[in-house]
């Protein structure tokens, strides 16, 4: 990790991950925005990252408590899909914390942003990112391939209406003759 507050190019998914050094009662305070009368936002999560928008379905803020039994290092690769092996150097320490902590997706911040800036009370513990996958793919040449199924000899043949639809279509056709003679009917009467 060069530079832990830097935001990666391109389309590498990463989290940071900050303690919130907060006293219980003041975090919800923290983690939630609110507005003022002249419809300025306040978010004092958004201010302490030092951005000005912030994507609220891409930030988690939560009591490590609640995954003690879990682990943060096993939540942040098997549950957000991070690199094991970024996570592994801190996983004793991410495993250790205690308290408030908030995890920033990088979907969270805007495009023109190229560093976070935090200030307290958040402290970074440290950035993690989505492992690279560069093996090709390669799609296969039909559906027939896909199953591994050998094509017929020759193609079904088509499936015979049930009676029920022929019924219904023989119904409709009544009702379609009667609702011509009527209206002739009244034509003529007319």
């Amino acid at each position: 990790m060069s530079d832990a507050l830097g935001i990666p190019a391109g389309a590498i998914r990463a989290v940071w991950v900050f303690a919130i050094d907060l006293p219980e009662g003041e975090l919800d305070a923290f983690r939630q925005e609110s507005h003022t009368e002249g419809g300025d936002v306040l978010w004092p999560l958004r201010d302490a990252l030092g951005v000005t928008r912030l994507d609220h379905g891409q930030v988690e803020v939560f009591d490590i408590a609640t995954i003690r039994d879990y682990g943060l290092a096993r939540y942040l690769t098997e549950a957000n899909g991070m690199d094991a092996a970024s996570v592994a150097p801190d996983a004793a320490r991410l495993d250790a914390l205690t308290g408030a902590v908030a995890l920033v997706f990088s979907a969270a911040l805007p495009e023109d942003v190229a560093r976070l800036d935090p200030r307290p009370p958040l402290r970074l513990i440290g950035r993690y990112a989505e492992r690279l996958d560069f093996t090709p793919r390669t799609a296969p040449a039909s559906a027939t391939a896909r199953s591994g199924q050998a094509l017929p000899a020759d193609p079904p043949e088509p499936k015979r209406p049930s009676d029920g639809a022929m019924m219904g279509r023989v119904a409709l056709g009544a009702l379609l003759v009667l609702f011509a003679l009527v209206a002739l009917m009244i034509w003529i009467a007319g």
